[in-house]
């Protein structure tokens, strides 16, 4: 049995040829070239300091900061940290960075509001548009 068995693969191996396959290359995407650029998350190039906060001398009120961190805080917690930044990484650099920039619009906001003239605001606004409408009201009648 071991004689036939022989002289068959004999047989098959002078009819066939048999090489191993020549692996083809795996195809570049677009994107491939970005993966040999990718930096370390320890590359010193990532992390930045953070910037000197400008709205602290715009505010000038611990107890509005305190209300605006927390309001902050309540916002990223829920609608970033815990939504989706958090299951992408566990780097806190971003919510702090954000937090920085929301908190430099508020005080921005803050310090446009206070040099409104609100006697200026509620005499020549509310007063001439409300006279306006009441005019239209008026005319419309007659």
């Amino acid at each position: 049995m071991s004689i036939i068995f022989v002289a068959g693969l004999r047989i098959l191996f002078n009819r066939v040829e048999f090489r191993w396959k020549v692996q083809q290359p795996k195809p570049l995407t677009y994107l491939s070239h970005l993966e040999k650029k990718q930096l370390s998350l320890k590359d010193s190039r990532l992390t930045s300091l953070p910037p000197p906060a400008k709205w602290k001398r715009k505010i000038d009120s611990p107890v509005v900061e305190a209300a605006m961190r927390e309001f902050i805080d309540k916002i990223l917690k829920d609608f970033v940290v815990d939504l989706w930044y958090s299951e992408i990484t566990p780097d806190k650099e971003f919510p702090e960075q954000i937090r920085a920039i929301i908190m430099d619009v508020l005080a921005e906001i803050s310090g446009r509001v206070k040099e409104i003239n609100l006697v200026d605001l509620l005499t020549r606004y509310l007063v001439f548009h409300s006279c306006i409408c009441w005019q239209e009201k008026y005319y419309k009648n007659y």
